[in-house]
């Protein structure tokens, strides 16, 4: 599925986003659940190009898509998932 988030509203949100916000653009990764992600998890999803991982936004975008609905995503990112420094 291409363009699952509307570019048009990704414009506008970044656009109207107060800076205290700091609203930025970003890869979501959906991940089965629940859970909370190892260390060897939170690796693998930084390598292939995760900014955020959560557990159903991604199947509801799909569904959405599906329907015919244009979607914007927002998150909040609520706990931050910090590496130990590698070996």
């Amino acid at each position: 599925m291409l363009d699952a988030y509307d570019p048009e509203l990704r414009r506008l949100a970044l656009a109207l986003a107060p800076p205290e916000l700091r609203a930025r653009e970003g890869v979501y990764c959906g991940v089965g659940g629940p859970s909370y992600e190892t260390v060897a998890e939170c690796r693998f999803l930084q390598r292939v190009g995760a900014d955020a991982v959560g557990e159903t936004t991604v199947s509801e975008a799909v569904a959405a898509r599906h329907c015919g609905l244009r979607l914007l995503g927002l998150s909040l990112i609520t706990n931050a998932a910090p590496l130990p420094p590698e070996d």
